[in-house]
């Protein structure tokens, strides 16, 4: 099958293993591999508690990847970027990422929350995401959950726990955000082909044209679970020079949008 290299897969739901509701404020949206049983019965777990609908969607097994699919990738580019080569699991995990957000614009509800399976949120989560929604502003792409805080600098508070931050620092990780249905088509409009991780890219306003925020304690941490994205050794030193002007130009305009602009 041929695949358009600009445009992304089609979500695959489960909607066994779902409970999506009839529309409102924020639907959950968990991206889970089929082979990951064990992480689905983590997050749905937590899912189920939570009252909140929420959809399971079937993530991209980047070990049965097809073919064709690697029109959607430019090599050269990921290579010059990230040091090394792409691996099976970038790919599979970023068309999961991009078929959530196609996702959206069919379903009768404002905003995506959008988990993988090794979430662990707060146990105050749920209270909290009210007070997150209020703060969402459309168009944002709102981090609940990052690896490292970096440098930020203040957007606001909250409530009286949880401040919301705009990032100056590449903050990685993907593990739970929210955006709302025009976040999600700016984020698809120049969504491939592929270049840098997911997280990457979402943080890449300058790209994309989507506002980025942290809430400030995260809402979500990552399990200590072993990651079912692989990674590629990093090339030598000698052929990496191309990604330190990479990282350069990725930190300074970052900090250019997160002082100078509102994206």
């Amino acid at each position: 099958m041929k695949h358009d290299p600009a445009a992304p897969i089609e979500a695959t739901i489960d909607w066994e293993r779902s409970r999506p509701g009839s529309g409102g404020d924020v639907l959950i949206c968990a991206i889970n591999l089929d082979r990951s049983i064990e992480r689905w019965e983590a997050i749905r777990e937590q899912l189920e508690a939570s009252g909140l609908p929420y959809v399971r969607l079937r993530a991209v097994d980047g070990r049965a990847l097809d073919r064709s699919l690697e029109a959607k990738v430019s090599h050269e580019r990921f290579e010059q970027s990230n040091g090394r080569k792409i691996t099976p699991g970038d790919i599979g995990c970023y068309l999961s990422h991009t078929a959530a957000w196609s996702f959206l614009a069919s379903q009768p509800y404002r905003m995506l929350l959008i988990v993988e399976d090794d979430a662990v949120f707060q146990p105050d989560w749920t209270e909290t995401l009210q007070d997150v929604l209020r703060a969402y502003r459309p168009g944002m792409l709102m981090k609940l959950s990052w690896q490292r805080p970096g440098l930020t600098r203040d957007a606001g508070a909250i409530d009286d726990t949880y401040r919301l931050v705009q990032p100056l620092t590449h903050q990685a990780c993907c593990a739970a955000y929210l955006i709302d249905k025009f976040a999600a088509q700016r984020l698809l409009d120049s969504a491939f082909p592929i270049y840098v991780p997911v997280d990457h890219y979402m943080e890449s306003p300058w790209e994309t044209g989507v506002a980025v925020r942290s809430i400030m304690p995260r809402l979500a941490r990552q399990r200590g679970v072993a990651s079912t994205i692989s990674k590629q050794k990093k090339f030598h030193w000698s052929r990496r020079w191309p990604t330190l002007l990479y990282r350069i130009k990725a930190h300074s305009l970052r900090l250019w949008n997160g002082y100078f602009r509102t994206a």
